[in-house]
């Protein structure tokens, strides 16, 4: 019972980290306002954010390979806390700047430990739950965590968001550090051994799975306001309305992602939902011409890309026990990369085309997001030390 409390401790903390990082979406107007700059100025905290978490996390993750997994979880959240007061505290935007790296350093390491520390907790036939659980967390800031942040930075300024985040981050670190058992002092990973799966073709094409998935999500999920605007002509509340059912089933596809992974194995799972969310992008251009059919299928896409997520966490953990937290750390790295492609080429795509466009071209990217998993999956089948897939 002590370890399920854990876990969702561990999906609270991911709320808060992707609080953190998302809310600054709802409240970039009123940091620019504060520090009199340009709201494009401000926009560039996201670009720093994203940058520290994709380069820094490895590098943090290698580097932190003799510390034990408790210790290094309660210090990533101690860099966090000190981030969050640190953006409260910011005197210019310089200062905020750097807040934001602080944030992005500890929010890093946190999404990385708390995958594996969860999946250590959980019984072997529930792991996949337990990775789906803390990834739930995350879902529920973009319902929750990004429009409770714009409605407090409305109410009582922005820097409180930030004072509210350190001091649940610290009650937070406070509970962690009473539950989570120590599991004494990790066996050091030599930097060359964790390398080394980069060598290894399963784990590479692993890799391409989450790359190829993420840009074609975010290729359609970027210009998804103005393709539901162009195809549907519904207003600014309706994109509200849809935004909400996104997040919903993103939520509830994160619980089938886990439940799927430890039910039905990872390889069926990853493929159900790629499958899925190629078809959901194919229609969505068709079916978004009434705003009924539109939220029909941002229901099925959103669901089917977040069942992905954490099949996908766990076939990466499987294939790879001895450097699983520096997979995880590149795989986060390969997600923010992904992200950044899928919004360019969709930003390409929407200016030399049309939106109506974007549905096809995200659906190319998990077909190509399914064929690098076929062939990871092939790799394991031919090995005699199978994960259960």
């Amino acid at each position: 019972m002590k370890q399920y409390l854990i876990i969702y401790l561990l999906a609270f903390g991911g709320f808060l980290v992707g609080t953190a990082e998302m809310m600054i979406a709802g409240i970039l107007d009123l940091i620019a306002d504060d520090f009199r700059i340009a709201v494009g100025l401000a926009g560039q905290s996201v670009t720093a954010y994203a940058l520290v978490f994709a380069i820094g996390t490895p590098i943090l993750i290698a580097a932190s390979s003799r510390i034990e997994r408790r210790t290094l979880l309660l210090i990533a959240y101690a860099v966090f806390i000190a981030g969050n007061i640190a953006a409260f505290a910011s005197s210019s935007f310089g200062w905020f700047m750097l807040s934001r790296a602080v944030l992005a350093a500890g929010a890093g390491v946190i999404v990385v430990v708390s995958l594996t520390v969860g999946t250590r907790l959980a019984p072997p036939d529930r792991r996949g739950s337990a990775i789906g659980t803390v990834i739930m967390g995350f879902s529920l800031a973009l319902v929750l965590g990004v429009p409770l942040g714009a409605l407090i930075g409305d109410l009582s300024g922005w820097r409180t968001n930030f004072a509210l985040l350190a001091a649940l981050a610290f009650l937070l670190w406070i509970a962690l550090w009473r539950l989570i058992p120590s599991s004494g002092a990790d066996e050091p990973v030599p930097p060359g051994r964790q390398l080394s799966s980069l060598r290894d073709a399963k784990t590479v094409s692993g890799l391409l799975v989450t790359l190829f998935w993420i840009a074609g999500y975010q290729l359609v999920f970027t210009y998804l306001t103005p393709l539901l605007r162009t195809s549907a002509g519904i207003d600014t509340a309706m994109v509200s309305t849809a935004l909400l059912v996104c997040g919903l089933f993103s939520v509830a596809g994160s619980r089938l992602g886990g439940y799927g992974a430890d039910r039905w194995g990872t390889a069926r799972t990853i493929t159900f939902s790629l499958l899925t969310h190629a078809a959901a992008l194919v229609v969505l251009p068709f079916a978004s011409v009434s705003i009924i059919g539109a939220l029909a299928v941002l229901a099925v896409w959103f669901g089917s890309a977040w069942t992905t997520t954490p099949a996908q966490q766990y076939y990466l953990v499987s294939i790879s026990p001895g450097a699983a937290d520096f997979v995880l750390s590149l795989n986060n790295s390969i997600l923010q990369l992904g992200i950044a492609i899928g919004a360019a080429a969709g930003g390409l795509i929407a200016e030399l085309s049309s939106v109506r466009q974007l549905g096809w071209a995200g659906a190319a990217a998990e077909l190509l997001a399914l064929l690098a998993a076929a062939y990871s999956f092939s790799r394991i089948a031919r090995t005699a030390e199978s994960p259960r897939l």
